[in-house]
């Protein structure tokens, strides 16, 4: 290797990129606070604040003062950060135009990458602010005459600071991506490297779609709320004073000025993210779309989805059920309760069924039966868990509670009632669901993979925690009647529930460590009782090629399995 291709000594890298990384941040601030000093000033409107340090200069009652040392302080660090941004720009440039191991380093990356994190993340929210800003004034303006929803005072001006930050926090962020764009290009990021980039887009995407699906739950159910169900307008008592109302139309106008910028800033967050995400995935990069972080990015959703929906259900059927119980409720009442939850549910169920269908389009594209199965599992899995964990609580609740009832112990509330039998009618199918589908799959691979065993255990130690802690709650309260020598109802109540809990874990672990003894019988049969994970470090020119020197090497031994 020349002296000229060598790369960066680390320390030495490391010093480049710390300096760039706080000048940048810096100049941003610069740029963006002058941007606002000026058009507060063009408006005639006084000081917000210094944005991004808003503890410097908090003294508002000088606002000629305020304009001179805000403006001063970020003139100062334009002098400052810019020519320190630029000479070390230019010498981590030119090394990493000589070497592409300096342009592949996990340093450079990971300086790139916290800036488009940070700057993305000051787009997306200063870029809210300003479009909820402007929408206030526009849909709202000043309301019906009362001020129930006032504009921010000199909201103008405020728009205009927060516009100023989104414009220059999207010229390092354009900059940032069109150089991280460049090195991945060149095919010689690190495997560091390029895990730091995934990290980085696959966060974005998190964060906007959920911003974007809980905008859109919170702004449908305002309006299942105030559309379907509103509440009565108050009734005054003859001779009292009338006191003003806020207008219907101008309160809709409102929530919906506060809730279309979350969505609007969501989506293009999301969007922004994912899709150049899911081009690469799906293009020629086998890393991108076998990564760790994208694996935990679909499968986080995937969660958080599920429980959303699968508790909205709950929340949706526990107020039916309770009113069928016996429980008082009014249609409008009803409507109000289930509105919410129901709303929550669908939105969730769409960004559910989407990103399974991401797992299954992967599925379909893995070349090996082995990775399509093991991105099957993953999820089914996943599920399983959850239904299972909802039916197990469900169940103990629900014969507790109508137990009670029946033994005259105790007569619970029929809302208490109706969401443990929800939680076991919603629970339960999503569990047997998921699990049977894998048991139809059910051979010595299956039996094998990490994804059942990962389950299988995590409900045995489930089950074993609620054996222990309500067994040991159990035989607390059955001593202290004992020493006693009495048993009141309120003690034969919490002796009832604690024995249904401890049962209701015993039955989930027996049937559980059944499998286990089942699966490893089977294995045992087969002579696959145990599976050992080696690691090969193979030279070749890329992965494929290194796949196909230890395949060959292998051939003739189909007990042995390569993966990656």
């Amino acid at each position: 290797m020349n002296m000229e291709d060598r790369p960066l000594p680390a320390v030495q890298r490391a010093y480049f990129y710390v300096v760039l990384l706080v000048a940048v941040h810096m100049i941003v601030l610069g740029v963006a606070n002058l941007l606002r000093v000026g058009a507060e000033i063009a408006l005639g409107a006084p000081s917000g604040g210094f944005t991004g340090l808003p503890f410097v200069f908090a003294d508002f009652n000088r606002p000629r003062e305020q304009y001179r040392e805000q403006a001063s302080l970020a003139i100062a660090l334009l002098l400052v950060a810019v020519p320190a941004w630029y000479l070390h720009y230019r010498a981590a440039d030119a090394a990493a135009r000589r070497s592409l191991l300096e342009r592949g380093s996990a340093l450079r990356s990971a300086y790139l990458q916290i800036v488009v994190l940070v700057t993305a993340l000051l787009v997306f929210g200063y870029g809210q602010r300003v479009l909820r800003l402007v929408l206030q004034a526009v849909l709202v303006g000043d309301g019906d005459g009362v001020s129930f929803f006032p504009l921010e005072p000199s909201w103008q001006a405020r728009a205009a600071g927060a516009l100023a930050m989104a414009i220059a926090a999207t010229g390092a962020l354009v900059f940032h991506l069109r150089l991280a764009a460049a090195d991945r290009a060149t095919g010689a990021l690190s495997s560091r490297a390029a895990a730091l980039g995934q990290i980085v887009r696959y966060a974005l995407a998190v964060i906007g779609l959920f911003f974007l699906a809980f905008s859109v739950a919170s702004t449908l159910a305002g309006l299942w709320q105030r559309l379907l169900f509103p509440f009565p307008d108050p009734v005054f008592p003859p001779g009292a004073p009338l006191r003003p109302v806020p207008d219907r139309g101008v309160s809709l106008r409102f929530d919906l000025a506060n809730a279309v910028p979350g969505i609007v800033s969501g989506l293009a967050l999301w969007l922004a993210a994912w899709i150049p995400a899911q081009r690469v995935a799906f293009g020629a990069d086998i890393a991108e779309r076998t990564s760790v972080a994208r694996r935990l990015a679909v499968y986080f959703v995937i969660a958080v989805s599920a429980l959303v929906v699968l508790f909205g259900l709950v929340a949706t059927i526990a107020p039916l059920l309770a009113r069928a119980l016996g429980e008082r409720i009014t249609d409008a009442d009803l409507g109000r309760a289930i509105g919410s939850p129901l709303v929550f549910a669908g939105v969730f169920a769409a960004v559910w069924w989407y990103h399974r269908r991401v797992i299954e389009r992967e599925a379909r594209r893995e070349a090996e039966a082995g990775s399509a199965a093991g991105i099957r599992r993953a999820y089914y899995y996943l599920i399983a868990a959850i239904g299972l964990a909802m039916a197990a609580i469900g169940a103990a609740g629900a014969i507790g509670a109508v137990g009670s009832g029946l033994l005259r112990l105790m007569d619970h509330d029929p809302r208490e009632t109706a969401t443990w039998i929800s939680l076991v009618l919603v629970g339960g199918p999503a569990w047997a669901f998921h699990w049977r589908a894998q048991q139809w799959r059910l051979d010595d691979d299956e039996r094998r993979s990490l994804q059942r065993r990962v389950y299988l255990y995590l409900a045995i130690l489930g089950s074993v925690a609620a054996v222990l802690v309500f067994g040991s709650a159990l035989l607390f309260n059955l001593l202290k009647g004992v020493l006693a020598f009495s048993f009141d109802l309120a003690l034969w109540h919490d002796l009832w529930h604690f024995s249904v809990d401890t049962a209701v874990g015993a039955v989930a672990l027996a049937w559980h460590f059944r499998l286990v003894r089942a699966d490893r019988a089977a294995l045992a049969a087969a002579g696959l009782e145990e599976t050992y994970h080696v690691t090969l470090v193979v030279k070749a020119a890329d992965r494929a090629a290194a796949q196909a020197r230890v395949a060959a090497a292998l051939q003739g031994q189909p007990d042995i399995t390569v993966r990656g």
